[in-house]
């Protein structure tokens, strides 16, 4: 893990709350899995599959500007979203726990939020359907009275702000060439756009469009440093960060020029909402005061780990870490099942890969907490460990099947525990269930099968 990661991650865990706003376009996205097999013999186009007992119920998740809410969710942060809104979308969210809404509803104006609904086969998107009208669906005169509310709310709560992220889909929301900085007087901003004029982003604080946005919005301009100075002239912005998917981000920030690359690519599963994520990453660092190059950075991250996910699945902190070893309040917020595992593993051998395979098949991932070496010298005498902490853990990270690895420094890891609260405990089968450490505070305990005749202390020994 980079320091300037560990250092975000520990912000993260210490600092007070960031309170963030999110303004713009929200949509929903719903994720339907069919089966492709074969191509219509009528005309060149998949025919694809939908069998609801075979591929379940489709999946709903918030799309556009309310991503970035989504990507937030595990991390210190209050984020309240200033939006159009209507029955279904705020379903998904309050199916999602993003209750901080200062929506605008569409419900009684025969308005509706865009609805993607995408096909997948797998991992591969087969098809993409939209469901959205011009403006929502409102009259020009509708959506000109529902701009002017959303411009009262956002002035009024602008104090409250810091830091706001406009998003801009191109759905509606910013439609016309007013300036919607001005309604932020008291806010950082961050803008992502998406069309024309700039005249609506004029003041902000950090441009952030991808390239392909960049080109457009430059007038045609192709050279990354043409198109920052470009924006800088027209925005009197202090940075342009301009996203080239996995080549990086050009720009600069302030008198800073940016030119960050990527260490190595990553496999990408899918990229819808890889900028909302970017977004949100580049919100929380720039609210715990990171430089720029640091900032960009942190928001990469959070880019690079989302694209290895799909159905729009939030990042957490802990995944944000590349060598896997983590704090235990990293691993506190999470949507997936997590297993637990402690243990010295000063020499490691099929009695330990036995348990950890076994502990990685009860859930969807694996951590393992090492005692540090004082803890191990206490328990086991002046001449263990034979591996230092440090060693330990490379070598645990090394697992496929460990997705992440901890330590503590007490006789037994119930504090560890009671931070992480996982959802499964597994421990040996030489252990009496109700003698377990932590039996009491998670759901599920496991005694794994021990290996005959295997154990550290009979290795040193020989």
């Amino acid at each position: 893990m980079s320091q300037t990661i560990r250092k975000f991650l520990k912000k993260n865990n210490q600092e007070h709350t960031r309170y963030i706003a999110l303004i713009g376009d929200a949509m929903v996205d719903i994720y339907h899995k069919v089966s492709v097999n074969r191509i219509s013999p009528e005309f060149p186009m998949p025919i694809m599959l939908t069998d609801p007992e075979l591929h379940g119920s489709a999946t709903y998740k918030p799309g556009g500007v309310a991503n970035i809410a989504f990507g937030l969710r595990h991390f210190n942060a209050t984020s309240e979203l200033f939006s159009f809104s209507d029955p279904l979308l705020d379903q998904v969210l309050a199916q999602n726990n993003l209750f901080g809404n200062s929506s605008i509803s569409l419900q009684g104006y025969n308005g509706r939020v865009p609805v993607k609904h995408r096909y997948l086969d797998g991992h591969i998107q087969v098809v993409r359907w939209d469901e959205e009208s011009r403006n929502y669906g409102l009259t020009d005169e509708q959506l000109k009275k529902f701009q002017k509310k959303m411009q009262s709310l956002m002035l009024r709560d602008s104090s409250c702000y810091r830091h706001a992220v406009l998003s801009d889909y191109n759905k509606g929301f910013f439609s016309g060439d007013e300036n919607w900085i001005q309604y932020l007087p008291d806010s950082y901003t961050i803008v992502d756009p998406k069309a024309a004029p700039l005249s609506r982003w004029r003041g902000c604080e950090v441009f952030k469009p991808n390239y392909k946005e960049a080109v457009k919005l430059s007038g045609g301009l192709m050279n990354c440093d043409s198109q920052a100075r470009y924006f800088k002239k027209e925005l009197g912005c202090e940075a342009v960060l301009i996203t080239c998917g996995g080549d990086g981000v050009k720009g600069f920030w302030r008198d800073e020029k940016i030119d960050f690359c990527p260490e190595s690519k990553v496999k990408v599963l899918s990229v819808v909402g890889a900028g909302d994520t970017f977004c949100a990453g580049l919100a929380l660092a720039v609210s715990h005061n990171f430089t720029g190059q640091e900032a960009v950075e942190i928001a990469y991250e959070f880019g690079s780990q989302y694209v290895q996910h799909d159905l729009n699945r939030p990042i957490t902190p802990a995944e944000l870490s590349k060598d896997k070893i983590v704090e235990p309040e990293d691993l506190a917020k999470r949507d997936y099942k997590l297993v637990f595992t402690n243990g010295c593993f000063d020499i490691l051998h099929d009695g330990h890969l036995n348990t950890l395979r076994f502990a990685k098949s009860k859930g969807d991932k694996l951590v393992v907490a090492l005692n540090s070496d004082a803890s191990i010298k206490r328990l086991k005498g002046e001449d263990r460990p034979i591996k230092k902490l440090e060693q330990r853990a490379n070598l645990m990270a090394a697992f496929e099947f460990v997705d992440f690895v901890v330590s503590f420094d007490e006789d037994t890891p119930q504090e560890v525990l009671e931070k992480i609260r996982p959802d499964v405990l597994v421990k040996g089968s030489q252990y009496e269930l109700g003698k377990i450490v932590g039996a009491d505070i998670v759901k599920e305990v496991y005694r794994a099968p021990m290996v005959d005749g295997v154990s550290t202390t009979a290795l040193i020994g020989r």
